[in-house]
């Protein structure tokens, strides 16, 4: 098969890795794989990883940061993806997340008949997305509520190469004594994309935990950058400041994080982060939005392996300064450690996940080509799927628009 993995952007993020690493285990099962994604200004980090990786990439500039009444359905980008899907004879395009699936929709899924696959790594699956196109979700409680408003949704859990992410093939010690950190020190480590909507509410509780805590022993690591870096490294200096010690430490982004997932004792974060962060043998803190924050154990594993490794609180912060306060005993680290490996080990390995999904590419391009549409008609979808998920048409959507960007993508063209 012939494929085209399409990015929404190239900055640090559990998506566009996990997407890297899909892509990469496909290609060496034989495939051709090709990675299109849109950038502001000069490419992100992750370009660098799908050029290492031997994947052809094209990257089209284009502004993230739309005005009001912009969406996602980007006609100038679907243009770009029709193209690049005719020259190189792509059998099937994979769009992550929803901008870039509305993309290949208005673009070679309607001018091409090019068959579409689409994943959504958020924390909600949008319901007007095309029911024609085959969704992949994260967590069986976002398949099944696909599932309920008519989407065909395939569950893959983000992956984890967990050949990469092993203790035993990182030494973090050397990222440590960079960063002026003994050994008697007890790390906490956050690898993040740092952005206001849902990254920046938990770190920030995370700085004032340390602040909170006060013990001279802890080390706060935030690896990342984003829109919210400026913001957090300021609450960073003043807690520092209140405790008279770097205790906050602002590490900026990495192109490759291993060595700070190697070098923490304990790790706080979400989703794809919080995965990797396990399969090197961490105990792990799950962060979320709304105050809210539990520990990963025995106790708590079977919702978090229901709904992700993810949570929204009430408003209320969670006790996040003792739930790190009780991860200060060396010998529960020591027991939760290898026990959350064996989580990724046995439920989140990449070649599972690369099963899963070369069988959803065959199953996508089995399927009989829908009927290019004619200029006029692709020009119509363009506009309507645009409105249907600009800002100001999504709050008063009503069923029937939902279900025309369905139908769209699946009738004949008019006579």
């Amino acid at each position: 098969m012939r494929i085209l993995v399409a990015l929404h952007h190239l900055e640090l993020g559990g998506s566009q890795l996990n997407a890297v690493d899909l892509a990469t285990a496909v290609r060496d099962r034989g495939h051709h794989v090709e990675v299109f994604a849109t950038a502001t200004g000069e490419p992100g980090p992750v370009a660098d990883l799908v050029r290492a990786r031997g994947l052809p990439l094209t990257v089209v500039p284009h502004p993230l940061v739309r005005p009001r009444r912009a969406a996602p359905c980007r006609p100038g980008v679907a243009r770009a993806l029709t193209t690049q899907a005719r020259r190189s004879e792509i059998d099937v395009i994979h769009g992550y997340e929803y901008s870039m699936i509305l993309d290949a929709l208005a673009g070679p899924s309607l001018a091409l008949g090019t068959r579409l696959v689409g994943t959504v790594y958020a924390m909600k699956v949008p319901t007007w997305l095309p029911r024609t196109a085959p969704i992949v979700a994260g967590t069986p409680e976002l398949v099944d509520g696909a599932r309920a408003v008519g989407q065909s949704a395939t569950l893959i859990v983000p992956p984890v190469d967990t050949a990469a992410d092993d203790p035993a093939a990182v030494d973090g010690r050397a990222f440590r004594r960079g960063l002026g950190i003994g050994d008697d020190e007890l790390v906490l480590t956050v690898v993040s994309r740092l952005e206001p909507d849902m990254k920046e509410e938990g770190v920030a509780r995370a700085i004032a935990a340390v602040e909170e805590l006060g013990d001279p022993r802890l080390r706060l690591v935030v690896v990342g950058d984003g829109p919210s870096h400026a913001t957090l490294s300021a609450r960073a200096e003043a807690a520092n400041a209140a405790l008279g010690r770097p205790a906050v430490v602002m590490a900026g982004a990495l192109s490759d994080p291993r060595p700070a997932y190697a070098a923490a004792d304990v790790a706080l974060g979400m989703g794809g982060s919080a995965l990797r962060a396990m399969a090197f043998a961490k105990p792990l803190v799950v962060l979320g939005i709304g105050g809210f924050s539990r520990a990963l154990d025995e106790d708590s594993a079977a919702h978090f392996l229901d709904v992700g490794f993810y949570g929204v609180g009430d408003g209320t912060p969670s006790p996040l300064a003792s739930q790190i306060a009780v991860l200060g005993d060396a010998d529960r680290r020591a027991r939760l450690g290898p026990w959350s490996r064996q989580v990724v080990l046995d439920a989140f390995g990449l070649d599972a996940a690369a099963d899963t999904l070369e069988g959803l590419y065959g199953s996508a391009a089995a399927q009989p080509a829908s009927r290019p549409w004619g200029a006029a008609a692709r020009t119509a979808g363009h506009r309507l799927a645009a409105d249907l998920a600009g800002e100001r048409l999504r709050a008063r959507v009503r069923p029937a628009v939902r279900a025309a960007l369905s139908r769209i993508s699946s009738a004949p063209p008019p006579r």
